[in-house]
């Protein structure tokens, strides 16, 4: 485990290491994103970050306190419902427009649901959409900023599930066939992990994957209706207090997962521990080598290589199968 105090010495480093940052937080409203975007201002010198969201009123009160925080930094809000992926698009370009680097693509969007596929007009399941293919999307679009990051090399952080990878259907990878609330969070979960790795290996960008641990946010009261929703919060949520992580001290840990330099891009492809500038030793990549630019990572800022079914995947050529489907597929949907 990372501690704490380790985190917040080497977060209050970040203004020296990145300077004037540029971020883009998708899902930067609420939860676990607003908190590591207060991270940001409050721990680096003149940021310049993006919000991509849906609520204007939500997006004004976070603004806000941001500009508190830090006078200096520049923070912009640009609305979009990115379970489209033509919404991702539209937003990748406005900030293609304006930046010619970026530093971090930091990534929350879902929710929860009970039901089953329900689909996009644009023909995929929603909440699939949010969850991983309209993350894929702003990486993809947004790789040559973060290939132009001068600092250190751009990153991607997903939070979603990292470490819990499982079986998937090969042969129906969007679920059009097989879909259940388990498949998609299954598929969700591998098809990420899988993406990554296949980028790591092409690009000058690091990828990390974090499962955030149980973290009081607003996701059920967002996800569910009132009813069921009080039934989380007063009934769910006192019994699993005791093993949550604090939503302040998840936007520290996240913060150090999205800028320290532990977490370095795939530059060397050997056994031996690589060293990033400052001389930190980089963690263990998701295949098991160090310092191969995708992470897998626990809350605690522990990495470590993908199981069994993660390596027989592997062994099956998924990584590139998966995200040969996923631009095929996103580019038949905005063509």
């Amino acid at each position: 485990m990372v501690g704490l105090d380790l985190i917040r010495k080497a977060n209050s480093s970040s203004g020296s290491r990145l300077l004037n940052p540029v971020a883009l937080f998708v899902g930067g409203t609420s939860g676990i994103g607003r908190s590591t975007l207060r991270q940001l201002a409050l721990n680096t010198n003149a940021p310049t970050a993006y919000i991509v969201g849906r609520s204007e009123d939500s997006a004004k009160a976070v603004l806000k306190e941001l500009r508190q925080i830090n006078p200096l930094g520049s923070f912009n809000f640009i609305k979009a419902d990115v379970s489209l992926i033509s919404n991702v698009d539209k937003a990748c370009e406005s900030i293609m427009q304006r930046e010619k680097a970026l530093d971090l693509l930091f990534m929350t969007p879902g929710g929860l649901s009970l039901v089953g596929r329900r689909e996009t007009s644009e023909g995929i399941d929603k909440l699939f959409a949010l969850r991983y293919y309209a993350r894929m999307r702003f990486a993809q679009n947004l790789l040559p900023l973060l290939e132009a990051a001068e600092h250190q090399p751009g990153r991607v952080v997903s939070v979603l599930g990292g470490g819990y990878e499982g079986n998937i259907y090969a042969d129906d990878l969007d679920l059009k066939h097989n879909y259940n609330i388990i498949s998609c969070a299954m598929h969700s979960v591998t098809m990420t992990s899988l993406a990554m790795e296949h980028l790591a290996t092409l690009h000058r960008a690091s990828f990390v994957h974090v499962y955030p641990g149980i973290v009081g946010t607003n996701i059920y009261t967002n996800s569910f209706a009132s009813p069921l929703a009080a039934v989380y919060n007063y009934g769910v949520w006192p019994l699993m207090y005791p093993f949550s992580v604090n939503l302040n001290e998840s936007g520290q840990r996240h913060l150090f997962h999205a800028t320290s330099e532990h977490y370095p891009a795939n530059t060397l492809h050997n056994q031996e521990a690589p060293a990033t500038q400052a001389g930190t030793v980089a963690a263990i990549g998701s295949d098991g080598v160090l310092g191969s630019g995708a992470y897998l990572m626990n809350w605690k800022g522990e990495t470590f290589a993908g199981g069994k079914k993660m390596q027989k995947l592997r062994k099956q050529g998924m990584a590139q199968k998966v995200w040969e489907h996923t631009i095929d597929l996103l580019g038949r949907t905005v063509r």
